[in-house]
């Protein structure tokens, strides 16, 4: 099932209006992204879509940087919390599945810009710290009857120290594999960023064809988005983008389109180019 992020619309603060708009232009199947102003919850009642909850949603009235890992036990608890909010909102809008992103060794104040190097925490305890966070998630989400995926971070030129990755968790494979050995597939999978994937693989000098194969038996949904390869810049789709040269090796699962700033015709021409990929 292809579904679309409400983060790929111009001008997504105002989440409603980008409901009204994906309404009017047919659009059925919706990922609540991570873009959004706060507003009331039980407007989303108002509207007919099959939805899927992704990160930092529902947006909370006072914002905060979203960190699992965070040694900041206030901003672990915000973080815990609104993840138990986009959980129980997945129950009331018969939503099956909750994605979130890997946490970070420093709390960031906006991602997808550089990160201060101050008061970081060290890879192993951050670690351990999001494993805690994900005990507690797991067994919420269980008594919810809500699927877990988490979201590898992208990793790009101006994160690394030293031609190294010490900020952003979970965005290689060993990493990612410690997880597996915490929790079962039915208790976590993978959202698979085909974006994400292009660019740390290029940062970090792996194969991103070998990177999707070995997580292939663990990926619960897919985003794509397009890039240059070093920056993930969530642009249009294109005909041979190798994002979509991919997304017949998940035909079963949500595939969801994270490009952004596009309007409704563009949003319609990616989403065709998905299904044709399929």
């Amino acid at each position: 099932m292809i579904y679309t992020s409400t983060s790929c619309l111009k001008h997504p603060k105002n989440i409603i209006n980008v409901l009204k708009e994906y309404e009017k232009a047919g659009i059925k199947n919706v990922e609540l992204g991570s873009a959004h102003s706060y507003f009331n919850i039980n407007e989303l009642k108002k509207f007919n879509f099959n939805f899927l909850i992704h990160n930092y949603f529902p947006p909370p009235k006072t914002s905060f940087n979203f960190n699992l890992a965070s040694q900041n036990n206030s901003i672990r608890i915000k973080s815990l919390n609104l993840a138990k909010k986009a959980i129980d909102l997945c129950r009331q809008i018969d939503s099956s599945l909750y994605t979130f992103h890997g946490g970070f060794t420093k709390d960031p104040q906006k991602l997808g810009v550089k990160f201060s190097r101050e008061n970081m925490s060290t890879k192993p305890k951050a670690i351990l710290t999001f494993i805690d966070s994900l005990f507690v998630l797991v067994d919420f989400a269980k008594s919810n009857g809500i699927k877990l995926a988490m979201e590898p971070n992208v990793v790009q030129k101006f994160n690394l120290i030293h031609n190294k990755n010490e900020l952003l968790l979970f965005a290689e494979l060993d990493e990612i594999e410690i997880l597996f050995k915490f929790f079962k597939k039915n208790e976590l999978g993978i959202l698979l960023d085909l974006g994400h994937t292009a660019v740390t693989s290029h940062w970090l000098h792996f194969k991103k064809d070998n990177f999707i194969e070995n997580l292939r038996s663990r990926v619960f949904a897919i985003h794509i988005s397009n890039n240059n390869g070093f920056q993930d810049q969530h642009k249009s789709l294109t005909k041979n983008c190798w994002q979509l040269m991919n997304l017949n090796l998940f035909k079963k699962i949500p595939i969801i389109l994270e490009s952004i700033n596009l309007n409704i015709k563009e949003i319609k021409q990616n989403l065709q180019l998905i299904k044709e990929s399929l």
